[in-house]
C-alpha cells in the first residue's frame, strides 16, 4: 500500500481527503504544520506528499525547501496545493521542485487522485482547469512499459471487450463516488453557514477592535484562520463565489501577517465589507442550486500611466482582465460601446475629472447600477461624500495595496451579479 503525507493546517480538508484516498487504497498520514510535516518527514518517508502552501509555523515553499535540501527525500514526489491569488508562492513552489500545482479552489479528491496515479503509477491525468501554468514544471511521467514486447511490423493487440468494459465500470463508479461526495460536501457546507458566519464576524470584530500590537497579531490569526478554512471548505463545496471571494481574502490577510505595516484604516473597512458580502453570498448559495459564471469586464480609467499599470496589475492578482485608458473622454465612448462590469477611476484628471465621468456613466444605458470604485490620493471625507453625490460607489486611495484593491474589485462584482 502506497504512503502519503498529507499536510494541511484546515482539519476538514485532511479528513476528507484522507477517508477519499484510503478507499482508494492508500495509506495517509497527515500533518497539520509545516514543522509537524518536517517532523514526519524525518522519522520516515512517504511515497508521496500533498502540500498545502499557505500554513502558520513554517510555509509550503520553507517545508519544500527542507525536502530538497536532504538528500533521503530528494526525489520524493511533491503535489501543492495553491491559492491562485498567491503568485509568488506557487513560483517559488515551481522553483523549488514541486511536480504539480493544483488550484484547491477547484480540487477534488477525484482530481487529486488522477494526479496522485499519474506520479506514481505513470497514468497519465484528465486534463482540468484545475491544473496550474506550473503543473508541467516537472517532466512528464515515463509511458507505462508493456508486459511483452512487441515485434517489429507487428500490431499490439487490442485491448479484450471485457478489460474495456472493468475499466469504463472503475471510472463510472470513480465519477459516481465523486458526484457522492461533493453533494455531501455541499449540504454539509450550506446547513452551517449561520454558524460559520458568526464566527468569520467575531473574529473580524476581535481583530477590528486590538488595542496592542500582540493582541493585533493574535486577532488577525484568528481571523486569518477562519477565512482560510472557509475558503477551503467552499471550494470543496463547490460553492465558488465564496471560495472565490475567501481565496482573494485570505491572500491579503496572509500578506498582511507577512507585512504588519501594511494595515490601514482603509484596510480594516475593506475587510469588513468583506465580511458583509459574505453573509450576502451564503443567503444566495442558500437558495441557489447552481451559481452563475463571473462576468468581469472592467474598465480602468487614470490620467497617470503608471497609475494605470498599478490598478490592472493589482485586478490580476484577482484573476481579473482589465481594460485601460489615460483619457476619461476614451473612457466615456468605450463604455457607450461596450457594456463594463466594474468601473474604476482617478478623481483628477484633465479633460473631465472622475466625478463628472461618473455623472455620465450613470446617465447611458444598463449603467445605472454598475459598480464605480473611485482609485485616488483623496481618501478623506469630503472625497468620500463627492464620490457619493456623484454616483460612486466606493473609493480606495493610493498607494494602492494591490490585494485590497483585488478584495474590493471581487466584493463589488460578486455582490452585482447575484
Amino acid at each position: 500500500m502506497k504512503r502519503i503525507l498529507f499536510v494541511d493546517d484546515d482539519p476538514l480538508v485532511l479528513r476528507i481527503y484522507r477517508e477519499a484516498l484510503f478507499k482508494q487504497g492508500f495509506q495517509v498520514d497527515t500533518a497539520n504544520d509545516g514543522v509537524s510535516a518536517a517532523k514526519a518527514l524525518r522519522a520516515s518517508k512517504p511515497d508521496l506528499m500533498v502540500l498545502d502552501l499557505m500554513m502558520p509555523k513554517l510555509s509550503g515553499v520553507e517545508v519544500l525547501k527542507f525536502v530538497r535540501a536532504e538528500p533521503a527525500l530528494a526525489n520524493l514526489p511533491v503535489v501543492v496545493l495553491s491559492n491562485s491569488y498567491m503568485h509568488d508562492l506557487a513560483h517559488d513552489a515551481a522553483v523549488t521542485g514541486a511536480q504539480k500545482a493544483l488550484l484547491k479552489v477547484r480540487c477534488t479528491p477525484l482530481v487529486l487522485l488522477e494526479v496522485i496515479r499519474e506520479l506514481l503509477e505513470g497514468k497519465p491525468a484528465k486534463q482540468d482547469a484545475v491544473l496550474l501554468a506550473a503543473a508541467s514544471i516537472a517532466p512528464k511521467a515515463p509511458e507505462p512499459k508493456t508486459s511483452q514486447p512487441v515485434e517489429p511490423g507487428t500490431i499490439a493487440p487490442a485491448p479484450s471487450a471485457e478489460h474495456a468494459h472493468k475499466v469504463q465500470a472503475k471510472a463510472e463508479a470513480d465519477l459516481a463516488t465523486d458526484a457522492q461526495f461533493r453533494q455531501q460536501v455541499r449540504d454539509h457546507f450550506l446547513k452551517n453557514t449561520t454558524a460559520t458566519s458568526s464566527a468569520l464576524r467575531a473574529a473580524f470584530q476581535g481583530f477590528a477592535k486590538a488595542k496592542t500590537e500582540a493582541e493585533h497579531e493574535k486577532e488577525l490569526q484568528k481571523l486569518y484562520r477562519n477565512v482560510h478554512f472557509l475558503a477551503a471548505s467552499a471550494a470543496l463545496a463547490e460553492c465558488y463565489p465564496i471560495a472565490r471571494m475567501a481565496s482573494v481574502l485570505e491572500a491579503m490577510l496572509f500578506e498582511l501577517t507577512n507585512k504588519p505595516g501594511l494595515s490601514t484604516p482603509s484596510l480594516l473597512r475593506t475587510t469588513a465589507q468583506a465580511v458583509d458580502v459574505f453573509e450576502k453570498l451564503f443567503q444566495h448559495a442558500r437558495a441557489s442550486m447552481q451559481d452563475s459564471p463571473l462576468a468581469a469586464e472592467i474598465l480602468v480609467v487614470d490620467d497617470d500611466a503608471i497609475g494605470n499599470r498599478l490598478v490592472v496589475a493589482a485586478l490580476r492578482h484577482a484573476q481579473l482582465h482589465a481594460q485601460s485608458t489615460e483619457d476619461p473622454l476614451v473612457a466615456l465612448q468605450w463604455l457607450r460601446d461596450k457594456q463594463f462590469n466594474l468601473v474604476l477611476m482617478d478623481i483628477e484628471m484633465p479633460g473631465m475629472d472622475g466625478l463628472e465621468l461618473c455623472k455620465q456613466l450613470r446617465r447611458l444605458p444598463g449603467y445605472q447600477k454598475t459598480p464605480v470604485i473611485y482609485v485616488t490620493s483623496h481618501s478623506d471625507f469630503e472625497s468620500r461624500a463627492r464620490s457619493a453625490l456623484s454616483g460612486g460607489d466606493d473609493l480606495i486611495g493610493k498607494p494602492v495595496f494591490a490585494l485590497e484593491l483585488a478584495v474590493k474589485a471581487m466584493a463589488h462584482l460578486l455582490i452585482s451579479q447575484i
